[in-house]
């Protein structure tokens, strides 16, 4: 029998909103006239009952917060030029200029769904802020921690799109990692349900062992992996 976590969680959840239910109606029951209590039983039936409702249908996001996720949402695009990360969040642009890209790095580990590019440079992008900044973007203004190595991560816009950007401005790219390795290994189970004209599918993986975590994608002087590594 495999173990399901969120079987655990949902049950933790249900009896936390029944013990909610039950604490409110026995104190109906017993005609108790404390505020603060019903405040409390309100809380063991909301909160965890909301928890436990967004798990078992999804939440529903409005239109007007999608277009605000949207325009908060860093992007990248490409040009002559560079590359263009661009960060709403701060109100800053950084250009990475193709003639100091070094060294492309891309990493994607098996114990989560975080996946990122790696740019090592020669020298630090050019940072434009936005002409009118948030007020706390004006008091504290972003800086790159490490400003030779700057990491994109696939919460970013087009972040599968950054090979093809690599590939068209720069030469000798390695995208065939990429294209060949899977970290999901061995499809073990595969569930699908239809619920109010949404299909949701559950997939149940058995890792590659096999998988690279870090891909070399570019390096301007043709080192290997190896050598990267050693410097």
């Amino acid at each position: 029998m495999k173990f399901n976590p969120f079987i655990i969680i949902k049950l933790v959840l249900v009896i936390f909103t029944c013990a909610g239910a039950g604490l409110t109606i026995f104190m109906i029951m017993q005609e108790v006239k404390i505020v603060g209590a019903y405040l409390v039983s309100g809380l063991f039936i909301l909160v965890p009952g909301t928890i436990l409702y967004g798990l078992q249908f999804g939440f529903r996001i409005s239109e007007k917060t999608r277009r605000k996720q949207a325009e908060r949402q860093k992007r990248i695009t490409s040009s002559h030029a560079g590359l263009s990360y661009q960060m709403p969040l701060f109100d800053v642009t950084l250009l990475i200029e193709w003639k100091t890209i070094e060294t492309v790095i891309f990493t994607d580990y098996q114990s989560d769904d975080h996946a990122q590019f790696i740019f090592h440079l020669t020298q630090p992008p050019i940072l434009t802020r936005a002409a009118n900044p948030w007020f706390l973007n004006k008091i504290f203004p972003f800086t790159p921690g490490n400003p030779k190595e700057i990491s994109i991560e696939d919460d970013c816009a087009d972040f599968h799109q950054i090979p093809q950007m690599l590939y068209k401005y720069l030469d000798n790219v390695n995208l065939s990692d990429l294209n060949q390795n899977d970290k999901k290994g061995t499809l073990l189970s595969s569930k699908t349900t239809i619920h109010n004209n949404t299909i949701k599918t559950e997939e149940l993986w058995k890792p590659n062992p096999d998988y690279n975590r870090q891909q070399l994608i570019f390096d301007k002087y043709n080192r290997a992996f190896e050598q990267i590594k050693q410097n």
